[in-house]
């Protein structure tokens, strides 16, 4: 699973969420149209999957190698 459209907020942006008690310093990723956002997260997904597939690929031909 891909984390595209979650927050990634550095150790000072996370404790400042302790204190902002209306999430306006939380930022998100933007696009500009809803198409867009889909089209984007997607492509985030279906690279997760790629890399998650090379890796289970690359293990099992490690495995049989030995």
């Amino acid at each position: 699973m891909s984390d595209f459209l979650f927050a990634r907020p550095s150790f000072i942006g996370g404790a400042m969420t302790i204190i902002d008690l209306f999430g306006i310093s939380q930022e998100y990723n933007a696009s500009s149209s809803e198409k867009s956002a889909d089209t984007r997260a997607m492509r985030a997904d279906a690279n997760a999957i790629k890399s998650d597939f090379l890796n289970a690929y690359n293990s099992m031909v490690e495995a049989y190698a030995q």
